[in-house]
């Protein structure tokens, strides 16, 4: 089946194609969206540097090392109340508070982590106001940031867990792919960025030593379940390669994989088309030549912490 798409110039004879994945956006939606995006670029990549800090490389995701730390993560106590808000809340509106692997030092390989959940997350996120939720305990207005900077706690006490970032190369890196994030998404909702997951590893479940371990089989697995989600892609359509680690102080430390596919970028929003699972996830498929992708950063907003992570490339 043919998806909806259209293309839409980069300048210097490069072009920018665009997929629709939902039935219900068509060619005329689609070119709206091209034409009311372009010029909207908010990126300054001097400044980004100041805030998401490439970290290291590994050559791989299977060489990723862990050192785990006892215990369970614990939010700083000012913003305890709200955390237990925020469970009560979310746990009636049938949300969970799935696994998280929480930084606690240097983004480096091994990575040092500690258990963590994602209302721990939630509930320390820098940019959210808590009053919003509890405004018989907190000031109108005031941040998690203003609320752990007045208490004198450092930032990095936040629970920083570690995200991935699927860097998508189609036809074996022709092509490159982006995509309009969902609205539901806990982190980036509604956004040109790439696909993403959250390794929702349960520490003491995978025989986990002091000195750390390649969890191998693990990786493996969390990476099949994201692309068939993400894409309706197998294992045998895909392989990844590289990794490169940044430390976004804003928002989440991450691991920026680069994943790599024969298929092009309009076989991939053929197979995703319709797919009710990739819904979930986005709707809209960005694609390009790899060679156009400095024009498409400079033209269009993209997720700051993706746009650092491209800098690579461009």
């Amino acid at each position: 089946m043919s998806t909806p798409s259209y293309k839409y110039p980069l300048g210097e004879g490069l072009y920018l194609d665009i997929f629709s994945l939902d039935p219900k956006i068509w060619e005329g939606e689609i070119s709206t969206i091209a034409t009311s995006l372009e010029g909207k670029a908010n990126l300054d990549l001097g400044n980004l540097s100041k805030t998401i800090i490439k970290k290291g490389h590994i050559d791989s995701i299977q060489q990723l090392k862990l050192i785990p730390e006892q215990g369970k993560y614990n939010v700083p106590s000012p913003l305890q109340p709200y955390r237990e808000a925020i469970q009560k809340d979310w746990d009636s509106k049938g949300r969970f508070n799935g696994p998280v692997l929480i930084a606690t030092g240097e983004i480096a390989n091994p990575l040092r982590v500690i258990q963590g959940g994602y209302y721990d997350f939630a509930a320390t996120k820098l940019s959210n106001k808590p009053a919003d939720l509890l405004p018989e305990v907190y000031q109108e207005g005031e941040t998690v940031g203003e609320i752990l900077t007045k208490n004198g706690i450092n930032l990095e006490k936040r629970a920083r867990y570690f995200g991935l970032a699927h860097l998508i190369w189609p036809s074996n890196g022709e092509e490159f792919l982006l995509v309009q994030r969902a609205k539901g998404m806990g982190i980036a909702a509604d956004c040109i960025s790439t696909p993403g997951s959250t390794p929702d590893l349960v520490l003491n479940s995978v025989g986990l030593t002091k000195s750390g371990f390649g969890i191998t089989e693990w990786w493996s697995y969390h990476l099949a379940e994201e692309m068939k989600d993400e894409f309706n892609l197998r294992w045998g359509d895909f392989w990844t390669t590289d990794m490169l680690l940044f430390d976004d102080r804003e928002m989440i430390p991450f691991g920026a994989i680069n994943i790599f596919t024969n298929l092009s970028a309009k076989e991939i929003a053929e197979r995703a088309y319709g797919d009710s699972r990739v819904l979930k996830e986005h709707t809209i498929l960005y694609s390009m030549k790899s060679e156009a992708i400095n024009n498409f950063l400079q033209k269009y907003p993209v997720l700051p912490a993706i746009a650092k992570a491209l800098e690579s490339y461009t």
